[in-house]
């Protein structure tokens, strides 16, 4: 029963509410939403904290401003951890909310092998951007492009498995068209597509707008029938999940599309470290829409190290 396990978060329903702890690191970058300027504000009332900042990013590569901006390659594993050493501090805050999924999972990754101490922040929005004419599949206006299924750094790919004995599991969001294309790619065999929708979500009726943002690609994977739920802002939620779909198909690799929340995709990061030999993460590297939300909800913190058991 979820209910009778830990979920390792803290929730502040005021971000003013919010410190990280005395002499601790806070990894962060800013982006084209508002409430990633968050950090630069908890910079002011933390002067204990020691801020880095992410100020260039792509899918290949990010620089912060250590060592004057130098380009730290997220395909050499050997760079991210000598960027890491050079962050002292024991406890390493990684704030995922304005930064792209390529730069905080290699740093979330290779600073839990360091066996840091790894505290994952993330804040919500209060609301996303409506498209100006709302259609089936089409609700919110949240992304350019997409720039195509690749290797998410740090969780590599491997093929060396039979494809009808993996089960294809889609984290979603409200963008059917992310999931459709994802699906046309990966080609998963007929029933084994098990879609995971943010249940309570952010807000009461975002699980209904991801259903109709989904709804075509749901109807033609027919994986309607299949949806599984996990708390949309939790990743140990869907954590769990994840290993009960695994253990119902024991033999099978997990193929983890995160098209959905960065809490969920935090949850797929940590089960792929977990379960290496059968995991595999689908990532479309997504160009986000600058002034895609509104605002700021919830602050929420997740104890990683401690639920990894580190």
């Amino acid at each position: 029963m979820l209910a009778d396990r830990p979920l390792f978060t803290k929730e502040f329903n005021e971000i003013t509410e919010f410190t990280p702890t005395k002499d601790s690191a806070y990894i962060y970058g800013t982006s084209g939403e508002p409430r990633s300027a968050f950090a630069d504000e908890l910079a002011a009332r933390a002067d204990s904290v020691r801020f880095y900042k992410v100020t260039a990013e792509d899918k290949y590569y990010f620089s912060s401003d250590i060592a004057g901006g130098d380009q730290i390659s997220l395909r050499n594993k050997s760079s991210i951890s000598a960027f890491l050493q050079s962050v002292s501090e024991p406890v390493v805050y990684i704030d995922i909310t304005g930064l792209g999924h390529a730069t905080w999972a290699a740093l979330m990754r290779c600073a839990v092998e360091q066996g840091r101490t790894v505290r994952v922040v993330y804040l919500e929005p209060s609301s996303y951007l409506k498209t100006l004419e709302p259609k089936l599949g089409d609700i919110f206006d949240l992304s350019l492009r997409i720039q195509g299924i690749d290797q998410l750094p740090m969780f590599p790919t491997f093929g060396d498995f039979e494809e009808e004995k993996s089960c294809f599991v889609p984290l979603l969001g409200f963008e059917g068209t992310r999931f459709a294309h994802m699906f046309e790619n990966v080609q998963p065999e007929d029933r084994k597509t098990f879609p995971i929708i943010g249940v309570p979500g952010f807000r009461q009726e975002y699980p209904f707008s991801a259903y109709l943002g989904n709804a075509n690609p749901l109807q033609r994977s027919e994986s309607f029938v299949r949806v599984r739920f996990a708390k949309s802002n939790c990743p140990f939620s869907l954590f769990y999940r994840l290993e009960e779909l695994a253990s119902e198909f024991d033999d099978h690799v997990m193929k983890l599309g995160l098209v959905g929340t960065k809490p969920h995709a935090l949850g797929a990061l940590l089960f792929a470290m977990q379960n290496e030999s059968r995991s595999e993460i689908i990532y479309d590297h997504v160009l986000r829409k600058p002034g895609r939300t509104s605002g700021t909800d919830k602050c929420l913190v997740y104890a990683v190290s401690e639920f990894m058991g580190l």
